[in-house]
């Protein structure tokens, strides 16, 4: 029994001594990022004020007041706002403030950079002074300024004067309560802005950084400077959270899983990422947070906080990395990923946003990955720094080819030749954000079926100034673009179906569909949301793609106004884009010259081809469209109408020459159909199409390669039977369907385009042919699944 006793107690004392060891390392791995900061903190957010310091530091009278914000800091206190204040004097207080912390930063790098001593006591009252005014301010409404711009204006302030922070028996009062206040600033990166939950009873937790659109993504780890704070405050356990939170956000999110999810936003199962909610906001907070969690690990290497990415960790990376190419095409990213689509170019491509980010993971964690991934990622930073990747050798669907991006509602193609992109809609994911006088003003018709086609990857960037946005390329929409209004919608549009599915193993072909009705994204969330453009309202229709080789077949079904009260007809917009190429038509046989103006392509249920040189051809299928045209017209941009952005940039163009085709459905529209083909391989179009529509109605919508081989398909509804060379087809449940003969049997893809968690296989049925299907589950839910039999 005493020897159990000494056993137990020797146990208790080695654990003890482990602990004090473990915490004694972390104490001095702290102290290491403290210095660490006062000689590496970035001063890039103040870049443009540098130079300026000396004129600050003369702004600032012995009450430590900068001169010319004198009068606005008087309307603060005369107003008080301090105990009631509206949104926008809210947001205008914190520019102000941001505005007066951020030169205090400027004013204490050049006392840094001359090493000044003897730090004038009004700079300490300068701190002291707008620290009150911040500290002081209603919780309402703050968001940039107190949680991003003044916390790492306050961490520059400390890490310049680092050597006068917090030293032991300091007693000049004044210098030590502005380190005091400095401290209270920077945790603002930790508190602001109020959440409202459980987790403002515990700040510094992982949860903090959980489930809440101010606090995941790039709102999380990219713009506050919490791991700057962590070190100002001395704080081990505030660095254990930053560490967690940075391993744990590099994993990916899906709609089933969007509760258990370490994010919420982020990177998405399917290659792609969502940010403000589920936007596909691929090349901003998602890569953003990502990155920014990387930075992080990598400054904690050789600490005890240094971390190895785990397999979760790579597989969402290289996920990203493949999935994400497919949103970018020789340079240029397709306008209608943020909310500066509506923002000039300057005609030059770029690299691909994830460069620098995919060059960190292979230098830093070589490792981490298998001698093929780092082969393959190596092979890719050489391709993304020519702005043009091919990946040639690697399989379809991981950089080329075709894929289905479940969690975003886009099926896209791309190849050396050209790119396909189509941008659908269910209620399942949010459209496209838009923020008048700030951002992009019209986002409004960009996830209505939505497609592009591009050889150069800038056609639509260098006319989206002068498109008419309710003829954007793909959408069924009431013209009347003079009647839209500018407004300011953090979720965007969507349509209220749960129906939107793509079905491809990653080859040439592939197809997909959706149910399109527009929603505001917010009803979601409230009964009721004030609809502030009626016109882009009212009309629903049964849209489908389908991608067989290098043709595009369009089809809509269901197509009904279902507002007619409102002025304008209904039209489905096949292409609108930069004419920059010769435009003819053709008519199987021979090329024709078009007269000036608007040309008809159907004529006694004949349709012609229309061309443009060095881009696409396209065709309506007669037998679906009645009313189809063309034209080419000059039309005026609007820059700064837009998007504010614009202000400011030099040499914006005018005017924009721009090459239209449509469908006119007419303003009574109800039940109405069409069909086109967009013809993307080189020379001339066949002369007799190579593919034909078996049917096109809302319960299924499908076309046949006319050499009987590839079949695809929308199923609606799981009742109907599809006739394929006489032979019947059909499915257990509503799905996208594509089937390829192999020999003597079928390669099978198939989708399930409600996301239905409950549904566990599809039984597909061609003749005696009988296959059921296992469908992916948990975040995979909604992918699209291949077998052959």
């Amino acid at each position: 029994m005493k020897n159990k006793r000494i056993f137990c107690l020797s146990f208790l004392l080695l654990i003890g001594v482990v602990v004090v060891f473990a915490q004694s390392d972390k104490e001095k791995a702290v102290l290491k990022l403290r210095n660490y900061y006062a000689q590496n903190y970035s001063t890039y957010p103040v870049r443009n004020k540098i130079n300026k310091a000396d004129t600050y530091l003369k702004q600032l009278n012995e009450e430590g007041q900068f001169e010319d914000l004198i009068a606005y800091e008087k309307e603060i206190h005369d107003k008080k706002w301090l105990d009631k204040v509206s949104f926008q004097d809210q947001q205008n207080m914190g520019l102000f403030l941001a505005d007066a912390t951020e030169r205090l930063w400027v004013i204490a790098n050049n006392f840094k950079r001359k090493k000044v001593e003897d730090v004038p006591e009004k700079f300490w009252r300068a701190v002291l002074r707008y620290g009150d005014i911040e500290t002081r301010r209603q919780p309402n409404d703050r968001f940039h300024a107190s949680c991003f711009a003044i916390p790492k204006a306050a961490c520059g302030v400390y890490f310049s004067l680092f050597k006068q922070m917090d030293m032991p028996g300091d007693t000049m009062k004044l210098r030590t309560s502005a380190c005091e206040m400095l401290k209270k600033l920077a945790f603002q990166s930790w508190t602001q802005p109020k959440r409202n939950d459980d987790t403002e009873k515990n700040i510094v937790s992982v949860e903090r950084f959980r489930h809440h659109v101010s606090w995941v993504g790039g709102n999380a780890l990219a713009y506050r400077p919490l791991l700057e704070t962590a070190a100002m405050l001395d704080s081990i356990p505030m660095v254990d959270v930053v560490a967690a939170v940075a391993k744990g956000s590099l994993s990916s999110v899906s709609q089933p899983t969007y509760e258990e999810a370490f994010w919420n936003e982020g990177f998405t199962a399917d290659g792609a990422g969502w940010g403000h909610g589920m936007q596909c906001l691929v090349w901003g907070y998602p890569i953003h947070g990502a990155q920014s969690a990387q930075n992080l690990l990598w400054t904690l290497r050789g600490t005890p906080w240094a971390e190895t990415l785990t397999r979760e960790n790579v597989d969402a990376l290289l996920n990203f990395y493949r999935g994400s190419t497919f949103y970018y095409y020789k340079g240029f990213i397709p306008p209608c990923l943020d909310r500066y689509s509506m923002v000039y170019y300057e005609g030059k491509p770029a690299h691909i946003p994830y460069h620098q980010m995919m060059k960190a993971s292979v230098e830093r964690w070589p490792k981490s990955f298998t001698e093929d991934e780092v082969r393959e990622l190596k092979q890719l930073i050489t391709e993304v720094e020519k702005d043009n990747i091919r990946m040639d050798g690697y399989p379809g669907g991981h950089y080329n080819g075709t894929r289905w991006f479940y969690n975003n509602d886009d099926l896209i193609k791309r190849n050396a030749d050209y790119y396909m992109m189509v941008n659908m809609a269910s209620n399942r994911c949010d459209g496209l954000e838009s923020a008048n006088n700030f951002a992009d003003e019209y986002n409004i018709y960009t996830n209505d079926g939505l497609t592009y086609f591009q050889r150069n990857g800038d056609e639509y960037r260098k006319v989206i100034g002068a498109m008419d946005l309710t003829a954007l390329p793909g959408i069924t929409a009431r013209e009347g673009q003079e009647r839209l209004k500018p407004f300011t919608n953090w979720r965007g549009f969507t349509s209220k179906h749960n129906f939107a599915g793509g079905a491809t193993y990653g080859g040439q072909n592939a197809v997909a569909g959706f149910i399109f009705e527009k929603v505001d994204a917010m009803t979601r969330e409230k009964k009721e949301v004030k609809i502030i453009n009626p016109v882009a309202f009212g009309v629903k229709a049964y849209k489908s793609y389908f991608m067989l080789g290098d043709y595009m077949i369009a089809l809509g079904a269901g197509v009904t106004n279902l507002e007619p009260e409102q002025e304008g007809t209904i039209r489905t917009t096949m292409e609108q884009t930069a004419h920059q190429g010769k435009v003819t038509l053709y008519d199987g046989k021979k090329q024709l010259e078009p007269t000036s103006g608007v040309n008809p392509l159907i004529d006694k249920g004949k349709s012609l081809w229309v061309m443009q040189e060095g881009g696409f051809a396209y065709m309506p299928l007669p037998e679906f469209t009645s009313k189809a045209f063309f034209c080419c017209e000059t039309r005026p941009n609007e820059w700064l109408k837009r998007n504010l952005s614009n202000k400011g940039k030099k040499n914006l163009p005018e005017t924009a020459d721009i090459f239209r085709v449509w469908v006119d459905h007419g303003r009574e529209v109800k039940d109405g159909t069409y069909g086109y083909a967009v013809y993307a391989g080189k020379g001339l179009p066949a002369k007799k199409n190579p593919f034909a529509v078996l049917r096109n109605d809302t319960l299924v919508q499908a076309v046949q390669s006319t050499d009987k081989k590839v079949l695809e398909a929308v199923f609606y509804s799981a009742g109907e039977t599809l006739k394929w060379q006489g032979i019947p087809v059909k499915v257990s449940a509503p799905c996208v369907l594509l089937v390829e003969k192999e020999g003597k049997g079928y390669k099978i893809s198939v989708t399930d385009p409600t996301m239905n968690t409950q549904l566990k296989e599809m039984k597909v049925e061609i003749g005696n042919t009988s296959a059921t299907i296992a469908l992916p589950t948990g975040k995979d839910c909604g992918k699209s699944v291949t077998k052959v039999v």
